[in-house]
């Protein structure tokens, strides 16, 4: 009987951190980007860099790689011929799109994804962690500071 519960307690040992935490927290999958918030701490109102209904995924893979593009509502609007030609400063181009991708973690026990960012639009992310609180509701995912105090993302699951 000891032998039989002791085989049961080593099978019920947890699988590596990485493969254990992309199946239990249900993060895998493409998210469509609907709410884009920022919260001016100074004035203490919500701004919508992107727009009332920007456009966007995330997408979260079950082997632990993360991408992520956003869009503004009205993107900038350049003809093919001089797409090239025209010249934009970053914030402008940043303002009106931005994305990046790398490998994900996942903090179980305090609700947080890390991204692990490699490259993308967004110079100063590249090669750092970028921690993220989150909030999973069925088919609603919640990104953003533990309080939502500083920036919100509400995104919907597509597949």
């Amino acid at each position: 009987m000891l032998l039989i519960i002791m085989s049961l307690a080593i099978s019920c040992t947890h699988a590596p951190a990485e493969k254990q935490i992309a199946s239990s927290s249900n993060l895998a999958g493409t998210w469509r980007l609907i709410e884009y918030t920022d919260f001016d701490t100074a004035t203490g109102k919500a701004t919508h860099p992107y727009g009332e209904h920007p456009k966007g995924y995330f997408t979260y893979t079950k082997s632990g790689i993360v991408n992520l593009n956003i869009s503004a509502e009205k993107p900038i609007i350049v003809s093919a011929d001089s797409e090239y030609i025209k010249q934009f400063s970053l914030g402008v181009l940043l303002d009106n799109a931005c994305g990046y991708f790398g490998t994900y973690t996942i903090d179980t026990k305090n609700s947080v994804v890390t991204h692990h960012v490699e490259g993308g639009s967004v110079l100063s992310y590249i090669g750092t962690d970028q921690p993220r609180h989150f909030i999973l509701k069925e088919d609603t995912l919640l990104i953003g500071d533990p309080e939502f105090k500083i920036g919100k993302r509400v995104l919907i699951r597509e597949e």
